[in-house]
């Protein structure tokens, strides 16, 4: 099968995707070596960007090696509410497009930190934590379309 290799720059990171059968649903990407199933949407009314000349070679810029092994997550400090090792899982409200994530794991919230920026219907939300705790796993990362109801992360 052959795959097609693109540098992707999202909220000013670069990434190396390869992507499979563009025509799939959903769309096997590998995203700087960890595999992702995405899910194409319908083109938006956004004008496109301008195509750059083929005679030009896009400039060489660095790709930051991605980190193999994860920070360990602190233990979290138990409310009276939610018995220790609790987990809640912050949902998606609506259908949209995740636009930055403000917490990563091992982060402490605490109920009203913003959470995310979600992109619905032309118009930015800031989504907030609805209780405290520390982020345990994150499911999203930014410019991932999100179907309403769908995980973005867990506050253990």
């Amino acid at each position: 099968m052959k795959t097609t290799e693109l540098r992707v720059k999202v909220n000013g990171r670069w990434f190396r995707v390869e992507v499979a059968d563009l025509e799939a649903s959903p769309v096997l990407a590998v995203v700087d070596g960890a595999p992702l199933e995405v899910d194409l949407g319908e083109p938006t009314e956004a004008p496109l960007p301008v195509a750059v000349e083929a005679s030009a070679p896009p400039p060489a810029v660095p790709v930051a090696p991605t980190p193999a092994i994860e920070a360990p997550v602190p233990p979290a400090t138990p409310s009276p509410s939610h018995p220790a090792g609790a987990v809640k899982s912050f949902t998606s409200p609506m259908p949209g497009v995740v636009i930055s994530l403000a917490v990563g794991v091992g982060d402490q919230v605490v109920t009203g930190d913003e959470v995310c920026i979600l992109e619905a219907m032309k118009m930015q939300q800031t989504l907030r934590a609805d209780w405290s705790g520390v982020v345990a796993a994150v499911h999203v990362v930014p410019g991932q379309q999100v179907p309403g109801g769908h995980p973005i992360l867990d506050l253990a």
